[in-house]
């Protein structure tokens, strides 16, 4: 991180402040009191209608405990139905706890909406549009970027949160933005970065690695040839898996940062998490809950649970009390690579993707993070095979691995023999390594350009 954001008023008051810093928690207590009640007044169908079901008014939450134990409000099937529920009733699908007048309404995007219709997650007034501006920009401040640098943003423009909003908050900060998009295809990504020569590359990490390996074939050249000296990776796992942060550091010769709107990772050698900068606008690691009791977690270093987000000041459609489905794991000491003093979190995995060999938990993401360990031998694409739904899986995980293309047999069954090997020491669990051809697996190019990590076979033999 540049030194001269260590000046910056909001890092020094707001960011790198200890998560148990009464005045830090204070600040947060007041904020989300006023955004319940903004809330409960403005959104009679939903919030309002929660909260009475529960018997809480805004005035009862009093303390930061009080807070904790609030239930939660919202999640995701929680918004799907809210959203039929509106288009019934309202005439409009962004959901029943929009709490702004849809007049002012500027902002309109989400999920991508590849499995059905899209959850209009993240739409706002411009006044919330200034609000992301402001959070996203301490993330570009942090990583490196300044005003007139050239970014390509290689986010879906059609519906990903990343792609109109990424590229509104940039514009705002001041970059000079590409907005390419992953709906343009692999090749025109990659002729569209080389003709424009931008400084960072904005995108998920799935889509990065999948860059490297098309580049020369495409361009005649490596990515490390393009000049890029910024990844910036959100919306799907990657730039928090060491083996996947360091792939895409060797290839691109590119300081590699994992990023989620409020928080992102500094540049240190070692991956230490994300860096929260924004608590004065957002609560999430400080608001953990066991993912099967969905009781309030003590946060303390290393602490693993489901995140609960609530956005401070915001006026659209708020989060507030709502699971994600992320398991977050949070750290509460200083930062070993940069100092910072403010919270950290990695995401260890969804809750709904956690899986369950004989009692250990097994995350698709550590499983990767494996795999990746055995470059060059392998691609780094793979899939875990489940033949019924999780998350508990009978004992040898199925796990088909790519291979690079050049080994003879007796070293694809040393490769094999080795994965396995190295999954049971380091995840405690017994896996069958199946290993297929380079280009096996469908990449990451898409609109979501997100991959995946697990094949459900079952639902491939219920379709037939």
């Amino acid at each position: 991180m540049p030194s001269d954001y260590r000046d910056s008023s909001w890092y020094n008051t707001i960011a790198n402040v200890p998560i148990d810093s009464p005045q830090k928690q204070q600040m947060q207590l007041e904020k989300a009191q006023k955004q319940i009640r903004y809330c409960y007044d403005n959104s009679p169908a939903y919030f309002k209608k929660k909260l009475d079901e529960y018997a809480i008014k805004p005035e009862d939450i009093k303390t930061w405990d009080d807070f904790r134990n609030l239930p939660i409000l919202v999640n995701k099937e929680e918004e799907r139905k809210s959203q039929e529920e509106s288009s019934a009733k309202e005439n409009h699908p962004f959901g029943m706890y929009v709490c702004a007048s849809l007049e002012k309404v500027v902002l309109v995007t989400g999920t991508g909406g590849t499995t059905g219709t899209p959850t209009f997650t993240y739409i706002g007034t411009r006044e919330d549009l200034e609000w992301y501006s402001e959070i996203m920009g301490r993330t570009y401040e942090w990583v490196g970027l300044k005003p007139g640098d050239t970014i390509a943003n290689l986010f879906a423009m059609c519906m990903h949160a990343m792609g109109v909003m990424g590229w509104h908050t940039l514009i705002s900060y001041g970059c000079r933005v590409i907005p390419i998009g992953a709906e343009s295809g692999t090749e025109r990504i990659l002729r569209l970065i080389d003709a424009t020569r931008p400084k960072c590359l904005y995108g998920t990490p799935p889509l990065l690695e999948h860059l490297i390996e098309r580049c020369p074939d495409i361009l005649n050249k490596a990515v490390g040839d393009l000049g890029i000296e910024i990844l910036y990776g959100s919306g799907a796992p990657g730039a928090g898996i060491p083996s996947v942060r360091k792939k895409l550091e060797d290839a691109y010769g590119a300081k590699v940062f994992d990023a989620q709107v409020w928080w992102v990772s500094c540049d240190a050698s070692e991956y230490y998490g994300m860096h929260h900068l924004a608590p004065d606008r957002i609560i999430y690691a400080e608001d953990l809950v066991d993912p099967e009791t969905k009781k309030p977690l003590e946060i303390k270093d290393g602490v693993i649970g489901e995140g609960v987000l609530t956005f401070l000041g915001y006026q659209t459609k708020p989060f507030l009390k709502y699971s994600m489905g992320d398991l977050l794991q949070v750290f509460t000491e200083e930062c070993p690579g940069c100092g910072f003093k403010g919270h950290r979190a990695r995401i260890v995995g969804r809750a709904d993707e956690m899986l369950m060999v004989k009692g250990a938990n097994v995350y698709p993401t550590a499983v990767k993070n494996v795999i990746n360990s055995f470059l060059p031998r392998v691609t780094g694409e793979m899939r875990i095979v489940l033949d019924k739904p999780g998350p508990a899986v009978d004992p040898p995980m199925k796990i088909s691995v790519e291979q690079s293309g050049y080994l003879s047999e007796q070293e694809l069954l040393q490769l094999k023999q080795e994965i396995e090997q190295k999954l049971r020491s380091q995840l405690e669990f017994r896996a069958d390594v199946t290993l297929v051809p380079a280009e096996t697996f469908e990449r990451a190019g898409g609109v979501s350009a997100k991959g995946t990590l697990i094949e459900k076979s079952y639902e491939q033999g219920q379709k037939s």
